[in-house]
């Protein structure tokens, strides 16, 4: 009885079990395969940029439901350090930001980048793009990454300080020292500069060196052109300057200890007269003190006397751009995400923050532009050249020289000479 009775409530439980079982099946078979993941990493880490991004990877998944994006964002120098690794270990995320330039091209020559540029003729985008910021991004005819973000630094002073001193805007070094002594003289801090990253003091002598040598100078420097050095006296005179603003005290005390947010800081409180710096201060005023963008003025960086170069060339290349990994496992969804992060619906959210698109933008997109960035491209469009970040066009290792020789400089640790002959050097280190 008791044996008949453990067949019939082992039955009983065998059925129980067997619609479960299919009903796990069914779940498994209307779920589907698991999505398809792409990693994306950037830096535009500040609310305006980055909530653009994530609205563009939520349209592409929107129109792509089998593919999810992780995002990542870092700042500025941790993510160059975490790229490295992940690329030395094989695993670089799929789609990433670049800066374009030398480091992208030395990515693009070992292989560790894949070539768009297919991908731009199927989708007809090339015409879409700025010429200058889309050539930062190429190796010959290969397209290694798509711009998005176009900069350039001006020289951006407080209205209000100038008008309440009596002081007019520099147009020559000697009058910037001046303005820079009538300001000390009134306890105000004549540039807001905090170099501690190295790149924003690099500002300084990258403008004093072309206004001094000129455009061409730097660029037959760079590729190691016959009778074109790094020690150039053109370079060496930027040197010279760069050392007599601080001997002016044209800098907060301790500058080259201080990180540029809190550098931002004294120019948006009124305790600094000038800053220079790039396009996208603009966004940041926006997203830390909006009121404060009716005080701000851009102008172009002074003259020097006896200089080669054009009064009207900016310092500026590409800001943000976005390339894919070779080792994607999935290019054609990496490709089709680029497409949607430099979409139309992205420039003109790109305009109403206050950036510069790096793409052809129609009149109703640059409507959207505050006063003071539309005031950036008219200097932009017309300037007679482009002035390349040194840190951007250089090869990695120069690139990485020239921040410490800079940083040298504010320092006070090494002449203009020293710094000039480093940089020779190793150029001629590259080039070997």
């Amino acid at each position: 009885m008791m044996r008949n009775l453990a067949v019939i409530l082992g039955s009983i439980l065998a059925l129980l079990l067997l619609p479960s079982c299919g009903r796990e099946k069914t779940k498994q078979a209307e779920e589907g395969p698991a999505p398809v993941r792409l990693r994306f990493w950037h830096i535009m880490n500040y609310s305006g940029p980055r909530e653009i991004l994530a609205a563009a990877v939520q349209r592409f998944e929107l129109q792509h439901p089998g593919c999810r994006v992780d995002i990542q964002t870092f700042e500025n120098d941790a993510y160059k350090t975490k790229l490295a690794i992940e690329e030395a270990s094989g695993s670089p995320p799929d789609v990433f930001f670049t800066w374009g330039g030398g480091p992208l091209l030395e990515r693009a020559r070992a292989g560790r980048v894949l070539d768009l540029s297919d991908s731009v003729k199927e989708n007809a985008q090339e015409g879409r793009f700025i010429d200058r910021a889309l050539d930062l991004c190429r190796d010959g005819q290969q397209i290694y990454a798509l711009p998005l973000d176009m900069s350039a630094v001006l020289l951006w002073c407080n209205r209000d300080l100038f008008q309440k001193h009596g002081l007019s805007y520099p147009t020559t070094f000697p009058e910037l020292l001046q303005v820079c002594t009538k300001f000390r003289e009134q306890g105000i801090v004549p540039f807001a500069l905090g170099n501690m990253k190295q790149w924003t003091g690099a500002f300084y002598f990258c403008y004093l060196a072309n206004r001094c040598g000129g455009t061409r100078l730097f660029l037959d420097a760079a590729h190691n052109q016959p009778g074109a050095s790094f020690a150039d006296p053109s370079f060496i005179q930027a040197g010279e300057y760069v050392q007599e603003m601080l001997r002016l005290q044209a800098f907060p005390n301790g500058c080259n200890g201080m990180d540029d947010g809190p550098a931002r800081a004294l120019f948006l409180r009124g305790e600094a007269a000038m800053h220079l710096m790039g396009t996208w201060l603009v966004a940041r005023i926006l997203d830390e003190n909006p009121g404060f963008l009716a005080q701000l003025q851009a102008i172009p960086f002074p003259t020097v006397p006896g200089g080669q170069g054009d009064s009207s060339t900016l310092l500026g290349g590409i800001n943000c751009a976005f390339a894919v990994s070779s080792t994607c496992q999935e290019p054609a969804l990496a490709c089709e995400l680029l497409r949607f992060l430099t979409d139309d619906q992205v420039v003109s959210e790109w305009c109403r923050i206050g950036r510069l698109p790096a793409m052809q933008t129609t009149p109703e997109q640059e409507a959207q532009l505050p006063e003071a960035t539309r005031e950036a491209l008219a200097l932009l469009r017309s300037a007679a050249s482009l002035q390349p970040y040194y840190d951007q066009y250089l090869s990695p290792r120069l690139a990485v020289e020239h921040k410490k020789t800079t940083h040298n400089l504010f320092a006070g640790t090494m002449t203009p000479q020293q710094a000039a002959e480093k940089m020779a050097a190793t150029a001629a280190a590259v080039a070997r």
